[in-house]
C-alpha cells in the first residue's frame, strides 16, 4: 500500500485510506532498517538452506518481525483492493 498516496476523491469515500497508507509507507520503512541492520537476513544462500543463518537475539526478533511486517502489508494491499472493488460495484454483494 506504498504506490500513490489516495486521491481527495478517494479520501472523500473511504478516509481510512490515509492512514492506512502511511502505515503502510512505515511498514516498508521498517522492512528495510531491519534488513539494513541484519544485511545476512538478505543473503541468497540463506534462501536455499546451504547454511544455518547465524543470527543474535536481535537478529531472530528481526527475521520474525520482517515475516510479520510483509503479512500486514498484504493485509493492507487485499483491503486497498476491496475498497475499490466496492467502489466500483456499490451494490454487489462479495459473500
Amino acid at each position: 500500500m506504498t504506490g500513490e498516496p489516495p486521491t481527495s476523491d478517494q479520501l472523500l469515500a473511504d478516509p481510512e485510506l490515509a492512514v492506512l497508507h502511511a502505515l503502510g509507507a512505515a511498514l516498508t520503512a521498517a522492512q528495510r532498517a531491519l534488513l539494513a541492520a541484519h544485511p545476512q537476513l538478505e543473503e541468497d544462500d540463506i534462501l536455499g538452506g546451504s547454511r544455518p543463518l547465524q543470527l543474535n537475539g536481535a537478529g531472530w526478533i528481526a527475521d520474525a518481525l520482517i515475516t510479520q511486517l510483509a503479512g500486514v502489508e498484504a493485509s493492507l494491499q487485499r483491503y486497498q483492493r476491496e475498497v475499490e472493488r466496492a467502489r466500483a460495484h456499490p451494490h454487489e454483494d462479495p459473500f
